[in-house]
């Protein structure tokens, strides 16, 4: 499941009408499927983080 206050604080925004709307679709999927694309969310966030340190370390 992909939580909204969880993705805010992940994108440093507030979800637009269009966004909240998509999520509460994925949300409805199977929470196996739902639950992947969360990951994936997760995982783009965290190493879009690690790759700006290491490129500004440069």
């Amino acid at each position: 499941m992909i939580e909204q206050d969880n993705l805010e604080r992940l994108i440093g925004r507030k979800l637009t009408e269009k966004e909240l709307r998509t999520i509460a679709w994925i949300n409805s999927w199977e929470k196996e499927t739902s639950g992947t694309v969360a990951h994936l969310i997760k995982t783009a966030y965290l190493n879009g983080r690690l790759d700006k340190s290491l490129n500004s370390k440069e």
